[in-house]
């Protein structure tokens, strides 16, 4: 737990050179939090999601999310190619409500669906490396009485992978691990507002038993948050994140592979 303070602490000494004024937040510090469930219908099938919450200081906004996601576990390989695994790991359909509450203008509210699917590249000197490609449709709305919504339409790509902390994992079902991961957005038609850019997030995760893991993340965030060329952001965040599994016995044979690529987001 020593690490998890001096992660705080170290958050907490962010230079925030830009708010020498309250309107100002070319360069931020914010504050998440999502609590992730997931349930297994079967071998193949789950169903998850994440409730969330996000803030910035200045306290400009309180920010709620509520994201479901369909995901279905991808077994069969291209026998054409002679591969013994399958390229694409995982499909996954979801959607997602994010109301953003402001405290000096109106709210916005989004609502969003996504389609993507995860592969793993061959795994470096036992380092797994999971690839997860989405394509996002997102609606934005402002609340103040307008029924015009805006449409824009996003890419994303993120790499993430886990660091096996040996000195106290041993087995992949309990301690701590590292993980780190960067995604990249590309905008094909943007909303009006929160057009991300670039995350990167180095963190620390405790895994409890099969059921229950928790992370913690120190991310930078650069953000274009309305279309305005000059409002651009660079963000960075305190992130903890809680997941809670439900895996029904006997369903899972695990091998130390296996939890390990579990582990990665």
């Amino acid at each position: 737990m020593n690490l998890f303070f001096f992660v705080c602490i170290l958050f907490n000494l962010f230079p925030v050179f830009a708010q020498d004024s309250e309107e100002d937040l070319s360069v931020n510090k914010q504050f998440w939090f999502d609590y992730n469930m997931k349930n297994y219908i079967n071998e193949l099938k789950s169903v998850s999601g994440f409730l969330g919450y996000r803030s910035i200081s200045q306290h400009a906004y309180n920010k709620f999310l509520v994201v479901p996601t369909y995901n279905i576990l991808h077994t069969k390989a291209a026998k054409f190619l002679n591969l013994e695994k399958p390229i694409i790991h995982s499909f996954h359909l979801g959607g997602g409500l994010y109301y953003t509450q402001y405290l000096d203008e109106p709210d916005n509210l989004e609502l969003r669906l996504m389609q993507g699917f995860k592969f793993f590249t061959p795994p470096i000197k036992n380092i797994f490396i999971k690839n997860y490609v989405r394509l996002e449709e997102r609606f934005q709305k402002t609340m103040e009485g307008s029924t015009n919504w805006s449409a824009g339409l996003r890419f994303r790509y993120r790499i993430s992978t886990v660091i096996e902390w040996k000195k106290h994992l041993f087995s992949f079902n309990q301690g701590f691990y590292l993980p780190m991961s960067v995604e990249v957005f590309f905008s094909i038609k943007e909303t009006d507002r929160f057009n991300d850019k670039i995350r990167i997030s180095p963190g620390i995760g405790y895994k409890l038993n099969d059921d229950w893991k928790f992370e913690v993340y120190v991310t930078y965030n650069r953000t274009k948050n309305t279309n305005e060329i000059e409002n651009t952001t660079n963000d960075f965040t305190l992130r903890l994140r809680i997941f809670k599994s439900s895996i029904k016995k006997g369903i899972f044979i695990k091998s130390k592979e296996e939890n390990l690529k579990e582990l990665i987001e």
